[in-house]
């Protein structure tokens, strides 16, 4: 990471943990909610289009949380090319999870099971 990207990665991360902070109550609600239909409960509440865009939205500000302390360690403990090789993998690792969750949650709220 060049010089002075600390900030922004900073500024970024505490962002992101208010989006996750902000969106934990409406996930855990709603996933309450959907548990008294046993697992139909769940899906049907995944199948809607609030709980499915709701549920992608928390997942999103969490998984990027995640790639960000992750990114963290990697730059405290790795330098050079394998920092960077590691920074490249752990970008990319992310985004092909986010990639499967948005499918499968875009699927159900708005094409059908």
């Amino acid at each position: 990471m060049a010089h002075g990207n600390g900030t922004a990665h900073h500024k970024l991360h505490g962002i992101v943990g208010w989006g996750f902070i902000i969106g934990l109550p409406f996930a855990i609600f709603s996933v309450i909610g959907a548990i008294g239909g046993k697992s139909q409960g769940l899906t049907d509440w995944l199948s809607s289009p609030v709980g499915g865009l709701g549920f992608l939205a928390f997942f999103t500000a969490a998984l990027w949380y995640c790639k960000l302390e992750f990114d963290e360690v990697i730059m405290d403990y790795f330098g050079g090319s394998l920092g960077q090789t590691a920074l490249l993998l752990n970008r990319i690792v992310s985004l092909l999870v986010w990639i499967c969750v948005a499918y499968s949650v875009i699927k159900l709220a708005f094409l059908g099971a």
